[in-house]
């Protein structure tokens, strides 16, 4: 993912060292230099007898992706399902998540993590909630959690 480009007057934005993205209906913050992919309207493929959270499988240039889902509806799509994708990691090491709609860059002093409690859902585990000012996370009245990726898939297969 890069940077948006130059303005009109020809400065450059500062560059983007975070992005934000929406798992299961709960905003997200991934660390910076975590290797990411949106890909818009992903064919998932099922894989019967699956656990729930796993979505299905997706290509993505030709490696085959296990697709993870943190939203708490029920598993068995029986077709393929075409839906947005965030790829983490680099293949064949990757793994990839279900999202609502693409990641949005995040500028660092142009945000905080939320001091909330973490919330009811099936990876909080995975959620650092330290740091940040109060109310200083709304973005668009949005909290925002730091997400360890590595602990998050592993409370996905857990759950």
């Amino acid at each position: 993912m890069t940077s948006p480009p130059l303005d009109e007057a020809g400065a450059a934005p500062p560059p983007a060292t975070r992005f934000a993205a929406r798992l299961g209906g709960l905003g997200v913050v991934l660390p910076a230099g975590t290797p990411l992919e949106f890909v818009a309207d992903a064919a998932i493929y099922p894989l019967p007898l699956a656990p729930a959270r796993v979505a299905g499988l997706m290509q993505l240039r030709g490696q085959p992706l296990v697709v993870l889902d943190a939203s708490a509806r029920s598993a068995g799509a029986a077709a393929i399902d075409r839906r947005d994708v965030l790829v983490v990691g680099r293949p064949p090491q990757a793994s990839a998540l279900l999202v609502d709609g693409p990641p949005r860059p995040l500028v660092d002093g142009q945000w905080h993590p939320t001091r909330d409690a973490r919330p009811d859902c099936a990876f909080a585990s995975a959620l650092d909630v330290a740091g940040g000012e109060p109310g200083a996370s709304r973005a668009a009245g949005e909290a925002l959690y730091e997400v360890d990726p590595e602990r998050l898939f592993e409370a996905l297969v857990r759950s």
